[in-house]
């Protein structure tokens, strides 16, 4: 019987291994074993990069960058455009592998795919209007032209939870700056990000612009960190990852872009419609199975409209089907591995001891023999959670909804500040002027009122706190790559009248 990962990995021209100087390369780091977080079964064996496998990328990308970044900022534009209608063309096929390695819905993952097709087409676009500006001069006859200019070899981490999306992020905003780089994608969920490198060959990246290298968080961050070749370093991942990256790209001072953690509060105001606000809580709170860094981490309810929230949210949750994501119908796919698993029990069991109350469990997976090797958790909602219990204080990254209940709201907008992390929040609410005040308040990078996915290429998306530095999308995002240029100089002028000799001199 013909394997399914390997007729997709054909039909989409990738061979597992890294991508170097555009040839395909076995890596001198070892193999690891990708497998369906469904299923538990292997689908394949990716070569890993070691140290010296990162020094010969970053020497390919610097010798690419001269070239391409003195490429017409149209030409690049093009390409990246190219590269966003090839995504679309084969965005079936994508996110079958998609699904296969990170085990999210096929829905979702068709979703991602066009999500990512977005930052090509966004950034294809802004390549052509980098915005420099000119100053004027203290001094007559003369002017200063800041400018923007590509940074040089940037190195990229990227995040399994949202694989070809945050790589997406990351690459077409690097390609669109002029810059080229090192791309280190997930060793959980490396199968896209190569799918996605031979895409972009095909739209027309030159070889070397783009490498990317499966490899261990520590191999690449060693190897990304200690090259002062790499200018720029963009990175999303935990907030611990990310001070680490900090402590080591000191030696080299680079441009850093982070993307961390979140603890995302979804705040419901008395007067919000619970018809509208639970179908799009069960959305936000079971996207990737809970994985994500924006979700819905605690729900802030008022005292009064809880039981009518939880009455609201019960026929939804009973109604999801957890499964192979693969599967037609299948609402909630599984968590990435099996630890992941064991910590989100910890903090559920933790809080249930601690007097947190169990409201619903959906185990709609249990009993299917195919599954019993996968790594899913049930989704779950708890009641009575305190603000002092880990399953507030942390990420949960899993699909589990926290209810806390609040009877003064400006109390409840100082819970929902307090904690480090300040990468997105949420309102809903009937009046929007109470809403969007509300809104004002909350220390996040960006916040959605009535709207549970306020993320668009169109603009910019970034933390507060310990959730980062730096930009992705919108025009911010393209700054990242770049480094400002001042050029003072004499402004040009009419030679004085009068006679002009041959070779237009006076």
């Amino acid at each position: 019987m013909p394997d399914p990962t390997q007729n997709l990995l054909s039909t989409l021209g990738v061979r597992p291994g890294l991508s170097i100087d555009g040839s395909w390369r076995a890596g001198g780091g070892g193999g690891l074993a990708v497998r369906n977080p469904a299923t538990g079964e292997e689908i394949a064996t990716v070569p890993l990069a070691n140290a010296g496998d990162f020094r010969l990328a970053i020497d390919g990308a610097q010798r690419a960058f001269v070239p391409w970044s003195r490429e017409p900022n149209a030409l690049r534009g093009d390409i990246l455009k190219k590269a966003a209608a090839l995504l679309a063309l084969r965005r079936q096929e994508v996110a079958e592998l998609l699904t296969l390695e990170q085990g999210k819905t096929l829905a979702q993952a068709l979703g991602e795919v066009d999500y990512a097709a977005s930052f090509f087409q966004w950034f294809g676009e802004e390549s052509r209007r980098p915005h420099g500006r000119l100053q004027p001069h203290p001094q007559r006859g003369r002017e200063y032209r800041v400018k923007l200019v590509p940074a040089g070899v940037a190195g990229l981490v990227t995040p399994w939870n949202f694989p070809i999306a945050q790589g997406a992020k990351k690459v077409a905003a690097a390609l669109a700056a002029g810059c080229t780089a090192v791309w280190k994608p997930s060793e959980l969920t490396p199968l896209v990000a190569l799918a996605l490198g031979a895409i972009l060959r095909e739209a027309g990246v030159p070889d070397g612009a783009l490498q990317i290298l499966p490899a261990l968080g520590p191999v690449a961050g060693e190897a990304l960190t200690g090259d002062p070749r790499v200018r720029v370093l963009s990175l999303t991942g935990s907030t611990e990852t990310g001070r680490t990256l900090m402590r080591s790209a000191a030696r080299h001072l680079p441009r850093l872009s982070l993307e961390l953690g979140g603890n995302a509060p979804f705040i419901i105001l008395p007067d919000a419609n619970l018809g509208e606000v639970a179908p799009e809580l069960v959305k936000l709170k079971l996207l990737c199975s809970g994985q994500v860094c924006v979700t819905a981490n605690r729900v802030f309810v008022p005292a009064a409209l809880e039981s009518a929230l939880i009455d609201r949210l019960a026929p939804l949750w009973r109604a999801l089907r957890v499964g192979n994501g693969l599967t037609a119908g299948v609402d909630v796919g599984p968590l990435i591995h099996k630890k992941a698993c064991d910590r989100v029990r910890g903090l559920v069991e933790g809080a249930l001891g601690a007097g947190a109350e169990l409201v619903l469990e959906n185990r709609s997976h249990e009993g299917d023999p195919a599954l019993s090797g996968g790594s899913f958790f049930p989704p779950t909602i708890l009641r009575a959670v305190r603000d002092d219990m880990p399953l507030a204080r942390e990420e949960v990254f899993g699909p589990v909804m926290p209810l806390l209940s609040y009877t003064d709201l400006n109390d409840a907008i100082r819970r929902a500040n307090s904690t480090a992390a300040g990468l997105a929040a949420y309102v809903y609410g009937s009046d929007l002027a109470l809403a969007n005040a509300v809104a004002e308040e909350l220390e996040a990078g960006i916040v959605g009122v009535n709207e549970w996915r306020p993320l668009r290429a169109e603009i910019p998306f970034g933390g507060t706190k310990s959730s980062g530095q730096g930009w992705e999308g919108g025009e911010e995002g393209l700054r990242e790559f770049c480094e400002l240029k001042v050029v003072a100089t004499p402004i040009p002028s009419v030679p004085k009248a009068g006679p002009l000799n041959p070779r237009g001199k006076a």
